[in-house]
């Protein structure tokens, strides 16, 4: 493994580099990635394909990044309170299990913003994230404020359907 890290290290470290621009984070996510490597050769004996794994487990490692990276723009106390505090799910006796639907329902959502058309991102975004006014998006962007309000109800109707559709398959009992 020694071997295959100090000969492949740089040819895969540009692989990396290529896809994440950060070069501290290139330099983590090739360290996870060989450490992963590492534990799964103690605990199966031998890889068939040494490097091959690697980059398996390189491409899991980027894919994770640019999906905490997106998620985590979004996450926090507006989102919560524009879609969870109107629910049960409250933090009331908050349980570990429930509190880690309600993340997943956040990171669920997170995503689900990524998805929306860029104009109803953007006044989403703009409003229930940022915190501003319609007014001050429209000052900032020319775009009428009812126009900016009901790209906001269209980008709020996407995602309370997506977020039912989530409770629906796992928080039947609450």
């Amino acid at each position: 493994m020694d071997k295959i890290y100090r000969r492949e290290r740089n040819k895969i470290l540009a692989w990396i580099r290529s896809r994440i621009s950060d070069p501290e984070e290139a330099e983590d996510l090739l360290q996870e990635s060989f450490l992963v490597a590492v534990t799964e050769l103690d605990s199966s004996g031998s890889i068939e394909y040494l490097l091959a794994y690697v980059y398996a487990v390189l491409r899991n490692k980027v894919g994770d990044w640019y999906r905490k990276k997106k998620t985590g723009r979004y996450l926090g106390t507006r989102l919560e309170n524009e879609f969870l505090s109107e629910n049960s799910l409250s933090y009331e006796g908050i349980g570990p299990e429930r509190q880690f639907y309600r993340n997943l329902m956040l990171e669920e959502l997170s995503l689900a913003i990524e998805e929306l058309p860029a104009d109803q991102k953007t006044a989403f975004v703009a409003n229930v994230i940022e915190g501003k006014t319609f007014r001050e998006i429209s000052e900032e962007t020319g775009i009428p404020e009812g126009t900016l309000s009901a790209r906001k109800s269209s980008a709020r109707n996407f995602l309370e359907k997506r977020l039912k559709e989530l409770k629906s398959l796992f928080l039947e009992e609450y």
